[in-house]
């Protein structure tokens, strides 16, 4: 856009409206007149930066909220989000001073602002009719607005607006004044304020005091007027009653229900008794079939344990002939010393250990040997097996301690059945140890 055109449609509206109010001014006065005077009502309204440099500082101030200034200079990246207001009202009076982006964008927010008394102040015909609306709105403390539209109506002069700019001037020194006082007395009807709200909340305190003791009292009365119904309905039921026991009626139904009462104790105690009788009966068939299924059990364990080193016995004698049909279980020659078990089957032990080509001892566990033997029996063995049902704990404890430094084969063993001892031995030979060396050499 060049400087020669119009730079918004405001300007457009105001040049062409000059000139038409131009034409009618020289047509009255004469067309011949070669520079005709152009009248105050025919001029176009003044803009910002025509003002002069003394009024942006008040227009800005006075006719605008300092939110927008702020935003109008942040818009142009005058200023940061930071800024102070003093700041931002800074930056912003100085760029009004000339026309520019932020100039005219003040401009119209101010026309939009106060775009009402502009229309006001456009229907003065002469300086004294604006002169006479400006006060008036200067006693009804409207000043924001009808400076801007003094400040641009057509027919105000220099003299006029400079009587304004002294008004505003003047109004900012009794503001500031009032200010002052309005503080001041803003501080005493704090304190009163802040006075009259204590008692008032003492007030308020005292009365929800009294209301919470009315509520009590009243729940009291209430709880009273149902204690005494239910004391009335208490005496209409003994009434009832006294009538009844006077009749004789009462006592004769009680005499009915006390012998079926009887009658049922009496069947209740039978079946007490017999149901105790079946529940001891029951308890005592539980009790033997557990017996019986760990009998069963244990006798399993030992014929499967059994079976399983008979088979081990019997590969052990196919071996010098031909391959047998499973592992071999054969000791050797090697000594094996048996701690604890059962007494009488040491010969079956020892039958045992004897079958498979081991050399075979026995300590009791210290029941009738002594358990100071154990270090001489232990050092000259080759391996050791121990029914940990059947032993006395300072054989167990010194038979542990024994092979755990000495690295002596030692198994330790549930039971100390005859099938339990056999399967100790399948895995003895296995060299599935729990204490010691791997592996049985």
């Amino acid at each position: 856009m060049t400087s020669n055109e119009p730079e918004d449609a405001f300007d457009q509206f105001s040049l062409k409206l000059m000139q038409r109010l131009s034409g009618g001014c020289c047509a009255a006065h004469g067309s011949d007149s070669a520079a005709p005077a152009v009248p105050p009502s025919c001029r176009p309204p003044p803009r910002l930066w025509e003002l002069g440099e003394s009024y942006a500082c008040p227009v800005v101030g006075t006719c605008l909220s300092i939110d927008e200034v702020r935003r109008l200079a942040r818009k142009h990246d005058l200023v940061d989000a930071l800024a102070g207001d003093y700041e931002a009202h800074v930056v912003v009076v100085g760029h009004c001073k000339s026309r520019n982006p932020l100039a005219e964008d003040v401009q119209r927010a101010l026309d939009r602002r106060h775009a009402l008394w502009r229309a006001r102040f456009a229907k003065s015909k002469t300086e004294e009719a604006a002169g006479a609306l400006w006060r008036e709105a200067l006693d009804r403390g409207e000043a924001a607005g009808a400076f801007w539209g003094l400040l641009t109506c057509r027919v105000a002069g220099e003299a006029l607006r400079k009587i304004a700019y002294q008004d505003i001037h003047m109004l900012s020194h009794q503001v500031g004044a009032g200010v002052r006082v309005d503080l001041k007395r803003t501080a005493t009807l704090q304190a009163r304020v802040a006075e009259l709200e204590g008692q008032l909340e003492r007030t308020r305190a005292r009365a929800d005091r009294a209301v919470a003791e009315n509520n009590r009292n009243v729940g009291l009365l209430w709880q009273q007027v149902a204690e005494a119904r239910q004391r009335a309905d208490e005496l209409d039921r003994l009434r009832r009653r006294v009538e009844r026991l006077e009749s004789g009626a009462e006592f004769e139904a009680l005499r009915r229900r006390l012998d079926e009462y009887a009658l049922q104790a009496r069947e209740l105690g039978a079946l007490r008794e017999r149901a105790a009788g079946v529940e001891a009966k029951l308890a005592q068939a539980e009790a033997q079939r557990r017996r019986l299924e760990q009998a069963l059990a244990d006798t399993e364990d030992e014929r499967e344990a059994l079976e399983r080193f008979a088979a081990d016995i019997l590969g052990r004698v196919s071996c010098p002939g031909e391959p047998p049909a499973g592992p071999c279980l054969d000791f050797g020659g090697r000594r094996l010393l048996c701690v604890g078990g059962r007494a009488n089957l040491v010969a079956q032990y020892r039958a045992l250990v004897e079958r498979a080509g081991g050399v075979f001892e026995w300590h009791d566990g210290g029941r009738e040997e002594a358990v100071s033997r154990l270090p001489d029996l232990l050092a000259r063995q080759d391996a050791v097996i121990c029914p940990a049902d059947c032993v006395s704990h300072s054989a167990y404890y010194q038979l542990k301690r024994y092979c755990k430094l000495s690295g002596t084969p030692c198994l330790m063993l549930k039971g100390s059945g005859l099938g339990s001892f056999a399967e100790g031995l399948r895995r003895l030979a296995e060299g599935r140890v729990q204490i010691g060396a791997d592996q049985l050499e």
